[in-house]
């Protein structure tokens, strides 16, 4: 997905990497020079990327992880090994290609490694030693959870550099990279490149969570890493009296990474539960969300809430992203339009009506705010990694916290997410008036 500049791969001819030579690879990897020059290990690791990275790597469609699960989970594993040996070191090659010095920012330095240990841990592993490769994996897993909060630190590292760099033109201080995308190419970019790398991240988690299957029914306690299938899977709080008269008491069923019954309206209504807490915290209010007109609170009980043909197959976890990302952009966007003593207006989200919440030939959500809205050039802007509404003093969450927003990955992610299964999202606002998300399935 990421392709490399200057002639960087130079088929079966010999090129040195850091004092080792290395056949068919690119200059790439100034991974961790020290703890790679001079050693045996550190070579084969550059030769396996070298190697690797240049072979074939896909998105997998909905249908191409149902054929997947078809196959006996030690096929299954094979596959899954193989892709990652490759993604991984795509992933790897994508940023240390990037120009204007963004892989030599700490942050970003930091990710590179992470995915470089990924890469040996895989090496390590015997092909035939299924536990200690599922094991492995896990690890992986688990060492990139927080990989997002990375990324965004690392852009901002990168955008106060590149300020310095331009001084001698005028003072940059206040400038982020979305309005230097058009006047340098190279910004332009690493913001494709950013897509690029998010889309290989996504596709390798995927795989990762559908082919290393357990009960989902052994419990959620993720800080004991129990269950790759549970990191995956919406807690679906539904109240137990809606639950057993309208869904059973079972659990959505799964295939793999798949909520074969993806309901998107008990997802947005989760997504809304926590974005309407982290507004609580953070100003002790929030706007309530109206669905099709009803209360969220209300709506599971309305008497317009069917459920034959509401669901489909999907990955949930990706529209709960999605959704909630969304849906804090406009919890936010309400309170700072609105004056301390008054509530914020509401939020209102439509759902295609009919027979089904959800049509088969057109799966859409609107999610409307009266916000302060955004101008016509922020509009172009708000799909930059680099761009946020949201001032730096007040980007970092306290006390380890979430922040509620400032990362600048929200929107740019969630189109990464939503495009990843054909779908998209539009945006449309008006300064003052509010904001309108569409949301494509």
């Amino acid at each position: 997905m990421c392709s490399l500049p200057f002639k960087a791969v130079v088929g079966q001819a010999r090129v040195h990497l850091y004092g080792h030579r290395v056949s068919r690879g690119p200059w790439l990897l100034g991974v961790q020079r020290r703890r790679c020059s001079g050693t045996r290990e550190g070579h084969r690791v550059l030769q396996h990327i070298a190697e690797h990275h240049v072979r074939q790597f896909r998105k997998y469609s909905l249908d191409d992880l149902l054929e997947l699960h078809k196959l006996d989970p030690t096929e299954r594993l094979r596959v899954l090994v193989r892709e990652l040996h490759v993604g991984i070191s795509k992933i790897i090659v994508c940023l240390r290609d990037l120009p204007l010095g963004f892989s030599s920012v700490g942050s970003i330095q930091a990710v590179i490694r992470d995915y470089v240990q990924d890469i040996r841990d895989l090496c390590q592993c015997s092909p035939d030693d299924e536990e200690h490769m599922k094991a492995a994996i896990h690890a992986i897993f688990i060492r990139h959870r927080g990989m997002l909060g990375q990324i965004a630190t690392g852009l901002r590292e990168f955008q106060s550099n590149l300020s310095r760099s331009f001084e001698p033109f005028g003072n940059f201080e206040n400038t982020d990279c979305a309005h230097l995308s058009d006047l340098v190419p190279p910004v332009r970019r690493i913001e494709l490149a950013l897509d690029d790398f998010f889309t290989m991240r996504t596709t390798l988690r995927l795989l990762i969570a559908h082919c290393i299957q357990v009960n989902p029914t052994q419990g959620d306690d993720l800080g004991k890493g129990q269950g790759m299938h549970a990191m995956h899977q919406l807690l679906w709080r539904v109240p137990d009296s809606l639950r057993s008269a309208k869904f059973g008491s079972a659990r959505p069923q799964h295939v793999g990474a798949i909520c074969m019954e993806t309901r998107p309206s008990l997802i947005l209504i989760e997504a809304y539960q926590h974005a309407k807490y982290m507004c609580h915290r953070d100003f002790g209010r929030a706007s309530t969300l109206l669905i099709n007109d009803i209360p969220s609170d209300e709506f599971l009980s309305a008497s317009s809430f069917g459920i034959d043909g509401t669901h489909f197959p999907y990955v949930d976890i990706h529209l709960y992203f999605v959704f909630f990302e969304v849906l804090k952009n406009a919890l936010l966007a309400s309170i700072r339009k609105t004056s301390p003593d008054k509530c914020p207006p509401p939020i209102r989200a439509s759902l295609n009506s009919g027979t089904s919440l959800l049509m088969e030939d057109e799966r859409s959500v609107k999610i409307a705010d009266l916000g302060e809205g955004i101008s016509k050039e922020s509009v172009r802007k708000v799909w930059s990694y680099f761009y946020s509404t949201v001032t730096p003093t007040s980007r970092a969450g306290e006390h380890g916290r979430l922040p509620l927003a400032g990362r600048g990955l929200g929107l740019p992610v969630s189109r990464v997410l939503a495009r990843y299964f054909s779908g998209e999202i539009d945006l449309h606002s008006i300064p003052k008036r509010g904001t309108d998300v569409y949301i494509y399935v």
